[in-house]
């Protein structure tokens, strides 16, 4: 869900001009035989970017949809790769795989955990692992 909210960030700052320490994340997540799942993406910003609202907008059916598959999209493919698919690049301490600053890490203002327990494989799995990917079944149906 964490990487999940990243990778939308990054995507709502193309669609909407905010830039990505003007937005925010809010993780709602719990276990269990009822756990759930949710995310809240905001702006917080005093400034003009938070007077733009575009990001209301974004949660309109008809945009939102595009929005997630162009995120998991874009999180398909980092210019650090195959060193970041792989966990190369990452620090032991951020407890992250497959993340990096060209793919999902957003500015430390804009993340709840610090950029921690990120991994972009979990959304759309790896070359020697493609069922990894939550999301394969979207990025299949090109």
């Amino acid at each position: 869900m964490h990487t999940f909210a990243h990778a939308l960030i990054r995507q709502l700052t193309l669609e909407c001009g905010y830039s990505s320490a003007s937005l925010r994340e809010r993780l709602y997540v719990s276990e269990g035989e009822q756990g759930m799942a949710g995310l809240l993406i905001y702006t917080a910003t005093p400034d003009s970017d938070g007077t733009l609202g575009g990001l209301q907008r974004q949660a309109m059916p008809d945009l939102l949809g595009p929005a997630v598959e162009g995120a998991i999209r874009s999180a398909q493919w980092c210019s650090s790769d195959p060193l970041c698919i792989n966990g190369e690049m990452t620090a032991p301490e951020s407890h992250s795989l497959a993340s990096c600053h060209s793919c999902t890490m957003v500015p430390e203002t804009s993340c709840e955990m610090h950029n921690r327990f990120l991994d972009r494989a979990l959304l759309v799995g790896k070359d020697d692992n493609p069922t990894l990917g939550y999301f394969r079944a979207l990025l299949e149906t090109e």
